[in-house]
């Protein structure tokens, strides 16, 4: 059986003739030694066990330019986001126009440079699709310098910079998105979506979680056995990106297109199509949306709107947001202007 290759070297002490401890390791295929300078057993250890931890610790130039930075804050990252290509795509602007640049001289006029130049420039496209002749937005700037200066925080946090950013972003970081659609085209939607879809669409509705959390969804992370205590289990949490537990107790829409769907399983999933997981529902959402008479709908509105319902509702936003694995901050900042009481307040403090 091939033996598996891994990340990191292991470290093992070995008493050399002499007596002195060394740690053995391999790099690049080679094998390599480090002295303790010590012939005691105990102190050896602590020393294979610190330079095991510098081992790992992330490296910098000593005067590290922001490409540098960048490349290393992306690194750290990598494997505790969601989608880690997001990084790249983010920072790549910064990267280009102030990438050669010193982190540590980095300063509010060069800021502003960076705005002006930026803000000179037509956005690229992610993915197909154009935008048409408008120039990059002040949210997209904004970002990108809060990512920047995130990076710097990380850096001086692991002591790879002295200095602390200290640079202002004086940009407004957009209008917060109010998309949700209505209850009547929500029905309308399933009504013109094939089946993977339509359950797609009701677990969205019922349980505001996103895309990639209900594409995972397995068989045996949904537990109908218990009446009255249905459960979905969409896993652990990737990066920022809360996934958690969601009750679906008397749900009985969604329970009885889960049953259905159960039967019909050909996959661990629960979302396939012609006996294959889904990977994406993109296309296929966008042509629902056409024929149910719905413009410019993502599965991200479906979870808005699933959290906007509970707002019009009058849940309390306490249990929305321990029913959405949400802040109740962000539930309040985002959605709170479409709650009864916020408008009823609002009306009678400027009635006279």
């Amino acid at each position: 059986m091939p033996r598996i290759k891994l990340e990191i070297p292991n470290f093992r002490l070995d008493q050399r003739s002499d007596g002195y401890y060394i740690i053995r390791y391999q790099e690049d295929g080679k094998t390599k030694n480090k002295s303790t300078g010590t012939k005691d057993p105990h102190e050896a250890e602590k020393a294979r066990a610190q330079f095991a931890i510098d081992y790992i610790k992330p490296r910098l130039t000593p005067e590290p330019t922001i490409s540098e930075v960048v490349d290393a804050y992306i690194k750290h990252r990598t494997g505790s986001v969601a989608s880690p290509e997001t990084l790249n795509y983010v920072l790549a602007a910064p990267k280009r126009l102030i990438g050669n640049l010193k982190a540590e001289s980095f300063t509010q006029s060069n800021v502003a440079e960076y705005i002006k130049q930026r803000s000179q420039e037509k956005p690229q496209a992610r993915f197909a699709g154009r935008y048409g002749g408008r120039n990059v937005s002040e949210a997209t700037i904004n970002k990108e310098l809060r990512m920047i200066r995130a990076a710097f925080n990380w850096a001086h946090a692991e002591r790879l910079t002295e200095r602390k950013p200290e640079f202002r972003i004086e940009l407004s970081s957009g209008k917060v998105r109010d998309e949700w659609i209505t209850k009547e085209q929500a029905n309308a939607l399933v009504r013109e979506s094939p089946s993977h879809l339509a359950l797609f669409i009701l677990l969205a509705l019922s349980t505001a979680k996103r895309r990639e959390a209900i594409l995972d969804l397995k068989w045996d992370d949904v537990d109908l056995s218990r009446p009255g205590h249905e459960v979905l289990h969409f896993g652990e949490d990737v990066g920022n990106k809360k996934r958690g537990s969601t009750p679906i107790a008397g749900n009985k829409r969604l329970i009885a297109a889960l049953n259905a769907a159960k039967e019909k399983a050909e996959t661990d999933y629960v979302i396939e199509w012609r006996g294959e997981r889904v990977e994406d529902v993109k296309t296929a959402l966008s042509g629902a949306a056409k024929r149910a008479g719905i413009p410019h709908l993502s599965s991200h509105v479906l979870k808005h709107t699933a959290v906007t319902w509970m707002v019009q509702a009058g849940v309390p936003f306490e249990r929305i947001a321990k029913f959405t694995n949400t802040s109740k901050e962000v539930i309040e900042r985002v959605y709170g202007h479409h709650s009864p009481s916020f408008v009823q307040e609002a009306i009678a403090a400027v009635a006279f």
